[in-house]
């Protein structure tokens, strides 16, 4: 299972909940450049991941945003079928054919700011994008 480092996953989450950078640094007794570097590093890795998991499956990658941690696919299965994929914290990526999330997805897509009520119809709008 693809998980990112323990210090560079919370530097990526609070990134994601919308911390600037000097907050971070501040809040963690580290250099911004030390924050800065985690950060692309986090980007780099996930958006590497998310490709990886495309070329797997034979998925057409159509949105990738690694600030945030999900990306939107487009596969195969009796006819064309969207995937949505997350990185959640302290469990790595998740795919999901459907748009019934469980509940712990809701709540991180609020908790990042991605939604502001955690339900089904708002999240796919803002993957959607």
């Amino acid at each position: 299972m693809f998980r990112l480092p323990e210090g560079m996953e919370r530097i990526w989450l609070m990134r994601a909940k919308g911390m600037r950078e000097i907050e971070i640094a501040q809040s963690l007794g580290i250099s911004r450049q030390a924050v800065n570097k985690a950060l692309r590093d986090a980007r780099s890795k996930l958006f590497e991941a998310f490709f990886d998991l495309a070329e797997i499956f034979s998925w057409r990658v159509v949105r990738i945003n690694a600030e945030k941690g999900f990306a939107v696919f487009e596969g195969e299965c009796n006819g064309p079928v969207r995937v949505y994929a997350f990185y959640l914290p302290g469990r790595g990526i998740r795919a999901f054919f459907t748009t019934a999330f469980p509940d712990y997805v809701l709540e991180h897509a609020v908790e990042i700011g991605l939604v502001r009520e955690g339900n089904e119809k708002e999240l796919v709008k803002a993957l959607e994008g």
